[in-house]
Parts: structure tokens; sequence; C-alpha cells
């Protein structure tokens, strides 16, 4: 049985070794940290925490020895972030004034009938522009794909198909946090998208961010000031209608009801679903067959236990 389980953060209560002991695995247990970056093979604690030995599949690493090895792969892989840091720039131009005009007009005060249909414009503002950005990255990633295809490269599939052994004989893929933009390149860059969607995963906090369809970076409560939430990237598309939100509990405020509303509007039919240290949520066939811990941010910007669906 193929499934996937979320949970967040694990610190400081790691509930790794939990949702590993609810599954039964037949094979080896590999673990994908690439979003550790530099740190990635410091997994210690983490095997000591899944209480099994690990096979690290080191994409991090790997990558940096393809581009020694493939300097055409190289530029053409700086280039592809160059043009995302790039459309990300556009994008928050036209973001900025997008959120502040939907905040305002949900604070405003108005005849009801007419403030309602202005409030849902609005918000429907908002969705054709993440759609929009979304179609922009997504035609960059094809790009790559495209150009990638003709190069020739041999060392880069070598390790590819080494990678891919691992993973296909696998019973168990652990997919950690750290930094989701880069776990997701190293994750693309070795073809491991559609090969983890046959798989069970664990995946937990930013690893649990990409295995949904859209990347949403969010935090109303940064030291420097509020932050509209935005959209950086498409995911894997594993988990799908859900926006998975890691450490939201220090990073939503739930005060804000307006803004709460405003996000969950914003990214609907996607349910917004928290993930903090000590949630769970298992899959199985993009149902929710058992979860704790976890809250979905209603309509009215309220907070709803994640139950079965």
């Amino acid at each position: 049985m193929v499934m996937q389980i979320l949970l967040g953060p694990q610190s400081p209560a790691p509930n790794l070794r939990q949702a590993i002991d609810s599954i039964a695995t037949d094979g080896p247990v590999v673990a994908i940290t690439a979003g550790w970056r530099e740190s990635e093979g410091e997994t210690d604690e983490l095997q000591e925490i899944a209480g099994r030995p690990l096979e690290n599949l080191m994409l991090y690493q790997r990558a940096m020895e393809v581009f020694v090895n493939e300097p055409a792969l190289h530029e053409l892989q700086r280039e592809r972030q160059d043009k995302l840091k790039e459309l990300q720039r556009l994008y928050r131009i036209r973001l900025t004034p997008a959120n502040a005009a939907a905040r305002k007009l949900l604070r405003t005060r108005a005849e009801p009938e007419l403030l309602r249909l202005e409030q849902r414009a609005a918000i429907n503002q908002l969705r054709a522009l993440d759609t929009h950005h979304l179609r922009r990255i997504r035609g960059i990633h094809e790009n790559f794909n495209k150009r990638r295809a003709e190069l020739d490269m041999p060392q880069a599939v070598v390790q590819r198909d080494e990678v891919h052994h691992m993973v296909e004989k696998a019973g168990l893929v652990l997919i950690a946090g750290g930094h989701v933009a880069v776990l997701l390149n190293r994750i693309r860059l070795f073809g491991l998208d559609q090969l983890l969607n046959q798989k069970t995963v664990i995946a937990w906090s930013a690893g649990a961010m990409a295995m949904s369809e859209r990347i949403v970076l969010f935090h109303h409560l940064a030291p420097q000031g509020k932050r509209d939430a935005e959209l950086l990237d498409a995911g894997l598309g594993i988990v799908s209608r859900r926006v998975l939100l890691p450490h939201a509990s220090t990073r939503l405020d739930w005060r804000n009801r307006r803004r709460m509303t405003l996000l969950s509007r914003r990214f609907s039919p996607a349910a917004c679903c928290t993930l903090d240290n000590g949630s769970m949520i298992k899959l199985d066939n993009g149902q929710v067959t058992d979860s704790s811990g976890s809250f979905i941010v209603t309509r009215t910007g309220r907070k709803k236990v994640l139950t079965k669906v």
C-alpha cells in the first residue's frame, strides 16, 4: 500500500518514530536530506530517532559532483534559478497591491450585497495572479527539462540511475525539512518526481511542503513585520488539495481573523493545513485516514481540527 504521512517540525519533540511504527514497511529506508544542504550527511540523530538503519541519497552532494563534471548542466541550472528569482520579484510587485486591496475590502464597511461582490472579486484577482505565476514557473521548469534532454551528460546519468535504484528498492522514503527550494531543486534534478509518487513517504516540515501542489511561504509574525503569503514554486503534486503550513503556531496570527480569512479563501478549494511540532496527517489515495495536532483554516478565519475526510 502506498501512503503518505506528513509531519510537523521534529523539534523539540520528534514523532517520526511513531509515524514509522504505525505502518508496515518492507525493504530499506532511504532518506532525502538535501534541504539541509552542506549538513545533509549529518544523519546520526535522524537515524537514532528513526530507530533503524537509513540509506541517505545525498542528493545535495551528488548534485555538486554532477555540476563539476557537467558544466553545461550547471550553467543551465543557474540560468533557471536566475529566471525563477526574477519572476518572483515581478510577481511580488503585483502581489503587494492586490493583497492590500483585498485586506482593505475585508475590513471596509458598506452595503452588504455590494461589498460582498467586491470582496469576492478582489480575492479572485489574487487567485488569478497565483494561477498565472504558477503557470509561468512551470513553463520555466519545462523549458529547463527540454534543454537538459538535449545535453550529453554521462556523469549525471550515472548518478541519476544510482539514486533511482536506491529509491526503487526502498520500502520507505523519508524526506526531511530544511530549505524547501533547495530540496525541490535536487529532487527534480535527479528526476525523482514520479518515482516518489509510487512510494510510501514520510515527510516533515519543508519536506511535507514539497509534497504538495503549491509551495506557499507565509509569516504573519516575522520580526521585520507582517508578510503577505506568496506562492514560491510548484510542488511535487503528490499531495493534492492542501496547502501545508509548517511552524504555523509561530507564524500565523490567529487573532487577525481578516488576514486568516483571506489566506483560506485565496487558496480555496485547497485546504490550508497547519503542521506544528507533534502534528501528523496520514493520507491514502489522497484521503486523510488519520490525523492529530493539525488544524484547517476555515473560510471565516477560525481554527478547525483536521479530521478524516
